[in-house]
C-alpha cells in the first residue's frame, strides 16, 4: 500500500486537545510548551492535574463553549483513567475521546527531553488522527437471567452456591466426583490465624454441606462435568454430562452391605492411596450424597452387589445422561492438585512408605483416617521418633517440571502439623527444613507457638534423601551456617506444590476463559477486578485462579457471588468493540464460525449474526471474509492506519521509529516498564488492539510505506485465539518477503504482565537489531 492509496481526507472536525502534567510526572520530562505549541487542533488546553474536579470543568467548559466534536486526552494510561474521562466528555459520546498516553510509555521511560518530548509529540499526533474516525457508539446493555451455574463442589463453589441462593439465585453446583467437599474434606484439622489451637476441618464445613443439600435454590450435580458450552445474548447455555452412579439414590440407604460383598479392592483416593476400597463405595462416611457409587473403571459387574442389596437401589444397566442448562453467569471454582512427585526422583517419594506429603500426614493424623488419628509410620505402625519436613517441593523451583511460584499455603500447613504431633507426640522431633517461613499477618503469631513448642527450623533445601538400614539420610546445606548437614529421620514429610487441576483447564478451555502462565484461571485485573475473568459473566475463585488457603477461597467465593449478582440484578454492560456484519456483502460462507473460538458468530433466518456479548472483536474473522462484510467497531480500518500515520508523519531523516501492537496484557506490561521506570527506546511506539489477529497486511504494509523500521506485535500465549496468531505471523512475514521487505524487521514476541523487565529487554534488543540493519 503506498501513502497515497490511504485516504488522507479526513472529516472536517473541531477536536480539543488537553495536556496534563500530572504533578510533574509528565511536565519534569517532557517540554510542554513545545508539545503544545506542535499540537494542531481547534483548542489546545494545559492543567496541572486534569484528572481533578476541575480538570472535568475545563474540558466540558470548552466541549460546550468551543462546541467540540472530538477530544483528545494526554495524559496517563488509559488502563487506569479512561472510565473517568469518558464521563469528563459529557456531553459528548463517551467513544469520542482518545488518550494518549506520555506518562507510562512516555515520561516515565525515556528520561531524556528531547526524546521523550518527541515521542510525546507522535503519540498525540497519533490519538488526533485515530479520533477523527471515531464514531458515536453505545454500550452493549444486557440483562441476565436469575440464575447461575457454580463448577466445582470444594469449600469455594459451596460458599459461593450459598452465597449465591441466599440472594435468591437459582444456582446449579456442578461436581465431577461422587460428592461434594474437595480437598477441605481430607485435612483433618483447620486453624485460624488468630488461634493457637486447631478445630475439626468436617466440623465447620459440614454445616455448609448441609444447607448447601437443603436449600431450595440450590441443585446439586454431583459425578457431573460440563462438556460444552456457548454465550448467546448473555445467557450461557451449558452442556452437562451427569455420569451413571449406577445406584439410584432415593432407594440407597447406605447399609454398606454391597461393599461388603464386593470382591474388587483399590486404593483408596480418599486416604492418599494408604488405604483400600471396593468398586462399589462411599467416599467418606459425611459425604454428600449419602449413597454408595460405583467406580465404573474397576467394577466388574459380577452383579453380587445388586444381588445382595435389599432396597433394588443398584442398577448396572444404568446409563448417564446429557443435560442442557442455562445460566445468567458462570463461577469456575474447580480447584487445584499438589505437585507431581515423578519429577523430583532425589526425594525418594514412592520408593519408601515412609516419605510422605503433607496430605497424607493429613489424612494419617485424621480421626477418620488409616490409623484413626494416630501418628504411625506407614511402613511398620510405630510413632516415628523423628519427623523431618521439607518446605518448597515443586515451589519457588527453577528447575525444569518445577513451579517458580510460592504455593502460599506449605509453611502454615507443616507449622500447623508440626505443633499437632508436638501437643501428642511430645518426645517426637520435629524438623521443618524451608527456604523462607512465610506466615504473612497473624499467621505469625501461630508460627511463635510452634518455635515455643520446640518445634526446631532449619534454613536450608535438602538436595537429597537417602536410606540405610531403615533410616533416613537427609542431606542439606544450612544456608545460615553455610554447613552441609546430613540429618537421620524415621518418617520425612513433604510440602508438594499447588498446581492446576485437570478440570480447571479442561473447564476454561471449554469456556474459552484466559489461563495464566501457569495455567491457572487468569482474572481481568489483580486489584480491580480480582474474581471476573476476561469473559464477562464468568467469575473465579479459589484455588482454580492460584494458590490461597480455605480462609481466602471462601472470601473469594464471596466477592465472585457479589459481582455476579451485580451482574444479574444490574444486567451486562459491554464495551462496544465487536464484530459487526454487512449483510449485503456476506455470502454466508461460514468461515468466520468455523475460525471464531468465542462462538459469537452464527447464523439465523439465513442472516449472519455476531452476539456481541461473546464477541471480543479479536479481529480473526476479518482474516477469513473475502468480501470484507465485517468490521470491528472501535477498532476500523481507518483507524489503525490513522494511528499509524499519525506516529510517523513527523518522523525525521536518520530516527528509528518501530510501531509496537500490544494486547491488553502486552499494553499492562508496558504500563508496569513506566511504573517501574525502566528505560527503554524513544524508538518505540505502541498502539494498543485487541489481539494480533486484527493485524492484517495492510497495516503492516503501511507502516513501512509510512516509514517505519520495524514493526514488534506482542501477544499473551494463553489467550483462546493464540494459535490463530501464530499463523497469522507467518502470513505477513511472507507478505512482507512479496513487497521486498525484510521479514526481520516484524518481530513477534509472547507477552505477561509479570514479565514486564523482559518485555522491556526485547523492545531493546529489537531496537538494536533494527539500527544495525539500517547501518548494513
Amino acid at each position: 500500500m503506498s501513502k497515497a492509496s490511504f485516504n488522507e481526507n479526513k472529516p472536517d472536525l473541531k477536536i480539543g486537545v488537553f495536556l496534563c502534567r500530572c504533578g510533574g510526572n509528565i511536565s519534569d520530562t517532557i517540554d510542554m510548551e513545545k508539545l503544545r505549541s506542535s499540537v494542531n487542533a481547534e483548542v489546545v488546553e494545559e492543567f496541572e492535574n486534569l484528572c481533578s474536579i476541575n480538570g472535568r470543568k475545563i474540558i466540558r467548559d470548552n466541549i460546550i463553549q468551543k462546541n467540540l466534536d472530538r477530544v483528545v486526552v494526554a495524559a496517563c494510561s488509559p488502563i487506569t483513567h479512561e472510565k473517568t474521562f469518558q464521563k469528563y466528555v459529557n456531553p459528548l459520546n463517551p467513544y469520542l475521546l482518545e488518550m494518549a498516553n506520555i506518562r507510562e510509555q512516555c515520561s516515565w521511560v525515556n528520561p531524556d527531553n528531547n526524546t521523550a518530548t518527541e515521542k510525546a509529540i507522535s503519540l498525540v499526533n497519533a490519538a488526533i488522527e485515530k479520533v477523527k474516525y471515531s464514531q458515536p457508539l453505545d454500550p452493549i446493555l444486557r440483562k441476565t437471567p436469575k440464575t447461575a451455574a457454580v463448577i466445582g463442589g470444594g469449600i469455594s463453589g459451596i460458599s459461593a452456591s450459598l452465597s449465591l441462593a441466599r440472594q435468591g439465585i437459582k444456582t446449579c453446583l456442578i461436581e465431577e466426583e461422587p460428592t461434594i467437599g474437595g480437598s477441605m474434606v481430607k485435612v483433618g484439622k483447620l486453624f485460624s490465624p488468630e488461634k493457637l489451637a486447631e478445630e475439626c476441618a468436617m466440623c465447620l464445613l459440614n454445616p455448609l454441606v448441609n444447607e448447601a443439600v437443603q436449600h431450595k435454590n440450590i441443585k446439586i450435580m454431583t459425578n457431573t462435568t460440563l462438556k460444552a458450552a456457548e454465550r448467546r445474548a448473555g445467557n450461557f447455555n451449558l452442556l452437562i454430562e451427569n455420569k451413571a452412579r449406577k445406584v439410584i439414590e432415593d432407594r440407597c440407604i447406605s447399609c454398606g452391605s454391597c461393599a461388603e460383598v464386593c470382591p474388587v479392592e483399590v486404593d483408596d483416593s480418599w486416604n492418599e492411596g494408604m488405604t483400600i476400597r471396593k468398586a462399589i463405595y462411599k467416599p467418606f462416611p459425611q459425604a454428600v450424597p449419602d449413597v454408595y457409587t460405583i467406580d465404573p473403571e474397576n467394577c466388574k459387574e459380577c452383579g453380587k452387589c445388586q444381588d445382595t442389596c435389599r432396597m433394588n437401589a443398584i442398577d448396572l444397566s444404568m446409563e448417564g445422561e446429557v443435560i442442557p442448562i442455562t445460566a445468567g453467569s458462570v463461577v469456575i471454582a474447580t480447584g487445584h492438585k499438589t505437585f507431581d512427585m515423578s519429577k523430583r526422583p532425589e526425594y525418594s517419594y514412592g520408593r519408601h512408605k515412609d516419605i510422605v506429603t503433607q496430605m497424607e500426614l493429613a489424612r494419617i493424623m485424621g480421626v477418620n483416617g488409616p490409623t484413626k488419628g494416630k501418628l504411625l509410620k506407614p511402613s511398620d505402625g510405630q510413632v516415628p521418633q523423628r519427623v523431618v519436613m521439607i518446605q518448597c517441593v515443586g515451589s519457588r523451583d527453577e528447575k525444569p517440571g518445577g513451579r517458580k511460584y510460592c504455593s502460599k499455603v506449605c509453611c502454615m500447613v507443616a507449622i500447623k502439623h508440626a505443633n499437632v504431633i508436638k501437643q501428642h507426640y511430645p518426645d517426637t522431633d520435629v524438623i521443618i527444613c524451608y527456604t523462607d517461613m512465610r506466615t504473612p499477618g497473624m499467621y505469625e503469631k501461630y508460627f511463635k507457638y510452634a518455635q515455643s513448642n520446640e518445634v526446631r527450623l532449619i534454613r536450608g533445601r535438602p538436595g537429597e534423601i537417602e536410606e540405610k538400614n531403615g533410616i533416613f539420610i537427609v542431606r542439606l546445606e544450612d544456608t545460615l551456617s553455610r554447613e552441609p548437614m546430613e540429618i537421620e529421620t524415621d518418617l520425612v514429610v513433604l510440602s508438594t506444590a499447588m498446581e492446576p487441576s485437570e478440570g480447571t483447564i479442561e473447564v476454561s478451555n471449554i469456556l474459552d476463559v484466559g489461563l495464566t502462565e501457569e495455567l491457572f484461571v487468569k482474572e481481568k485485573h489483580s486489584k480491580i477486578k480480582p474474581v471476573a475473568t476476561e469473559v464477562e459473566g464468568i467469575y473465579v475463585c479459589g484455588t482454580a485462579q492460584g494458590p490461597k488457603d480455605i480462609t481466602d477461597s471462601i472470601v473469594q467465593a464471596n466477592a465472585a457471588a457479589a459481582k455476579v449478582s451485580e451482574l444479574i440484578n444490574g444486567g451486562v454492560e459491554l464495551e462496544p468493540f465487536v464484530a459487526t456484519i454487512d449483510n449485503s456483502k456476506c455470502n454466508l460462507c461460514k468461515k468466520c464460525i468455523d475460525v471464531c473460538k468465542y462462538k459469537a458468530a452464527f447464523i439465523q433466518d439465513d442472516v449472519l449474526n455476531v452476539d456481541p456479548v461473546s464477541c471480543i472483536g479479536c479481529g480473526a474473522c476479518l482474516w477469513e471474509c473475502e468480501n470484507n462484510a465485517i468490521e470491528i467497531m472501535g477498532q476500523t480500518d481507518e483507524q489503525i492506519l490513522s494511528m499509524i500515520t499519525g506516529m510517523l508523519k513527523d518522523k525525521k531523516p536518520g530516527e528509528t521509529r518501530i510501531i509496537t501492537f500490544l494486547d491488553s496484557v502486552g499494553y499492562i506490561s508496558a504500563d508496569n516498564i513506566g511504573i517501574n521506570k525502566i528505560n527503554v527506546p524513544s524508538s518505540i511506539r505502541i498502539i494498543k488492539i485487541p489481539s494480533m489477529n486484527r493485524i492484517m497486511p495492510k497495516h503492516i504494509l503501511h507502516a513501512f510505506n509510512m516509514g517505519a523500521d520495524g514493526i514488534i506485535m506482542g501477544e499473551y500465549p494463553y489467550n483462546p485465539m493464540y494459535s490463530k496468531t501464530k499463523e497469522r505471523i507467518k502470513g505477513l512475514k511472507k507478505e512482507l518477503l512479496k513487497n521486498n521487505i525484510d521479514p526481520d524487521r516484524l518481530a513477534f514476541y509472547k507477552v505477561y504482565i509479570p514479565y514486564f523487565r523482559g518485555l522491556a529487554n526485547r523492545f531493546n534488543e529489537f531496537d538494536t537489531e533494527i539500527r544495525c540493519l539500517e547501518e548494513n
